[in-house]
């Protein structure tokens, strides 16, 4: 009985609010543009229907939220609600809102509340506000705000999470940008650092930042035996909304003052850059005897930057800057904000594109355009090698200039696919021969199949012409030579499905794909070979002939279709000359006979095997092995181990990271050279993890320095500590 009255009751509050004012279209929370659906346990109506009350289970639902409320009241004059004891389902924002009172004008979808819990399900981020109101720009402010990543009774005043931020003046706007003022960071209902209205913590990663104003960030310590004990304090300084700068300067007692200087801009929407500089005058002191002896201060610096620009969505321009004063720079400083792995991770995430490796003897600076249209692709670019190897810098050929014009493949007759393109180029240096290159290449493909196999035919044509302005060891200033290609591949695929019965009346089914193929390739001798280099393209003078032939085997299972992949090949050089032994120089009839194997267990195991067979006197050559385990055995684990005979090399790397009593966290690896028998970088860490916060620490070892570090890392908000 009881449940045929609520439902009565239900029909009757949806048909009075359909009718006197839900028909018109109103907004709670976002946009609406038909008659909410409510339901409720009883409804009553006063004042001639002027005022409607529900109350028992109330449900207002409409295309972006559903409100639950023990009791709500609205009046239809104002169109204001009044709900009591609710929570509020934001479906376009991912979030809820919870409390004892909130109001809502449905006119403009403004909204005010006491005491609001309000939880962002995609962030992981809880926010305790007082006062909070939600205004027609759906916009969140709040006189003070209690934001963590952390679990917590919100309706227990004295219940704190592990950690939080107290802001007050809180605003969420639909970016998910927020701005606060007198910001504490508290441990449980302990104030540990209070920072001031004027200052800015720009490398949160919270849907809640600060306010852009001057002041410093969070310290930062380093420690170790070459650098000694650092300090690094930044100062951050908002020159403009669209530009900023952020000081870091690190003295370290035993090289000296270490400045960090970094800018960020967006000036408009499609430009925006970030450069970076690094200074030192270099106070390192060596032990001479019994005396220790203070050297010559030395200037030190690395100068890194980059810039997008895209006007138009088939335009674009990039400007990549690297220079350092000495590259052994960059290994022993990477240290700090500035330092160059977290430089390298930080360049990679926001421009998506990384920085060279730095034990590299040359960083490359460059400015390239690209431009698209249809077929065609255009592309001008200019670089600088600043370089610092042993050679003279005198003789570096600099690539000042290069022009390329691509017709991409486009169909002409038939399946004939044409390519062409056109690339100019001008070298520069001070010792040595330089000028102008100009290269055209122009590509046919077919491709076809007859009966059961699969078929390309590619023929190539090119063309280069040297203009040197310093033809220094050539006899002319004017140089041209030409050469082509052709290749021709075909493969076939062959099916079988496998089922091998297994005990306990199960069955292993799986499906083999065998698929051998050959490739040929022919090159013929190009015009000319004494020829300048420009690039390794130049560098190649001999006539190749070569036929490739492998095979390559599938075997997928029902839940795992890339379950185990296998490829045997090897190539035979028609020109080459036999030799009754083996070194790397010497050009042989027969190839490495390689071996690949993968292995892939989602999710937890990954395999890959890479080796190589020599029939010339060296064996089995070459040997590459990589495992990945993940929550199997162990929570993660990593293996690389190669082994080359023709570069006498053999390393091992170790990754392995566990965690004990659901709390401590063990990270080691390890990078070993197996011939020289020794480590070159050891690692150990230890580290508490909770939900929303980690603590940790260790130590790393290498052969010439042993750091100790820290880790702090709050969930949402990001790591600080000491740096390894």
């Amino acid at each position: 009985m009881g449940f045929r009255v609520k439902l009565i009751f239900s029909k009757v509050f949806l048909w009075i609010i359909s009718a006197c004012f839900f028909f018109v279209p109103v907004q709670a929370f976002g946009s609406v543009s038909k008659p909410l659906e409510v339901t409720a346990q009883k409804v009553e109506a006063f004042n001639n229907f002027k005022i409607l009350v529900a109350e028992g289970d109330v449900v207002i639902q409409t295309n972006s939220m559903l409100i639950w409320a023990q009791k709500a009241k609205y009046e239809v004059s104002t169109r204001y609600l009044i709900l009591y004891q609710y929570k509020i389902f934001d479906f376009t924002k991912n979030a809820t809102l919870e409390g004892d009172q909130a109001f809502l004008d449905l006119r403009n979808e403004e909204f005010w509340g006491q005491n609001i819990f309000m939880f962002l399900k995609k962030e992981g981020i809880r926010i305790k506000a007082k006062d909070l109101h939600k205004n027609a720009l759906n916009e969140y402010l709040a006189k003070s705000a209690l934001v963590t990543s952390c679990e917590f009774d919100c309706e227990n005043e004295k219940d704190f999470p592990p950690w939080s931020l107290e802001v007050r003046e809180f605003v969420l706007t639909p970016e998910g940008i927020s701005k606060g003022e007198a910001t504490k960071f508290k441990i449980k209902k302990q104030t540990v650092v209070s920072v001031p209205k004027t200052a800015y913590v720009p490398k949160v990663t919270l849907p809640m930042v600060p306010q852009r104003s001057t002041g410093f960030l969070f310290p930062k310590i380093i420690q170790g035996n070459r650098l000694g004990l650092g300090l690094q304090l930044p100062f951050f300084w908002p020159y403009t909304d669209q530009v900023d700068f952020t000081l870091s300067p690190m003295f370290l007692t035993k090289r000296g003052l270490l400045l960090d200087l970094e800018s960020q801009f967006r000036l408009i929407e499609p430009l925006e850059g970030v450069f970076k500089l690094r200074y030192l005058k270099d106070n390192k002191k060596t032990l001479l005897g019994d005396t220790e002896k203070e050297e010559e201060k030395k200037h030190k610096w690395w100068f890194v930057g980059k810039i997008d620009y895209t006007p138009k969505p088939n335009l674009d321009f990039h400007l990549d800057i690297d220079v350092v004063s000495n590259k052994d720079f960059l290994e022993e400083f990477d240290i700090g904000e500035n330092g160059f792995s977290s430089s390298k991770t930080f360049f990679l995430e926001r421009f998506h594109r990384t920085l060279e490796e730095k034990n590299q003897e040359y960083r490359t600076s460059r400015f390239w355009a690209q431009y698209y249209r249809g077929s065609l692709y255009s592309r001008i670019e200019s670089s600088y090698l600043d370089y610092h190897g042993a050679s003279d810098k005198d003789t570096v050929l600099q690539p000042l200039w290069g022009f390329r014009l691509n017709l991409l493949p486009f169909k002409t007759i038939g399946n004939l696919m044409t390519n062409f393109s056109l690339v100019h180029s001008y070298r520069f240096r001070k010792e040595g021969y330089y000028g102008h290159k100009l290269s055209s290449n122009l590509e046919l493909a077919y491709p076809f199949r007859t009966s059961f196999l699969f078929n390309e035919f590619k023929a190539s044509y090119f063309l280069n012409h040297f203009i040197l302005d310093d033809s220094t060891g050539f006899s002319k200033n004017s140089l041209n030579n030409h050469y082509y290609d052709v290749s021709f591949t075909t493969y076939t695929q062959i099916f079988k499905f496998y089922e091998i019965p297994l005990p306990l009346n199960r069955n292993l089914t799986f499906l083999h794909v065998l698929k051998p193929y050959v490739s040929y390739y022919f090159k013929k001798k190009p015009s000319k070979t004494n020829l300048p280099v420009f690039n390794y393209e130049d560098l190649s003078h001999e006539e190749i002939n070569t036929l490739e032939y492998g095979l390559w085997q599938l075997f997928r299972l029902k839940n795992q279709p890339d379950f185990l992949r296998v490829k045997v090949y090897q190539q035979y050089q028609f020109n080459a000359e036999e030799t009754p032994i083996a070194t790397s120089s010497e050009k042989r009839k027969f190839s490495d006979l390689g071996l690949q194997v993968l292995i892939n267990y989602t999710p937890h195991l990954s395999l890959r095997y890479d080796g190589s067979y020599n029939f010339y006197g060296l064996g089995f050559k070459k040997h590459s092995f990589d495992l990945g385990l993940t929550d199997w055995m162990v929570d993660r684990l990593g293996l690389t181990f190669q082994d080359d005979k023709a570069w006498n090399t053999r390393q091992l790397t170790l990754f392995l990271s566990h965690r004990f009593f659901q709390r401590l966290q063990t990270d080691f690896y390890l990078s070993r050279n197996l011939r020289l028998e020794e480590n070159t970088e050891m690692r150990f860490g230890l580290s508490y993890v909770h939900d929303c916060y980690l603590l940790g620490g260790g130590v790393s070892i290498t052969p010439k320095d042993t750091k100790f570090f820290f880790r702090v890392e709050l969930k949402g908000l990001g790591g600080y500590g000491l740096e390894k």
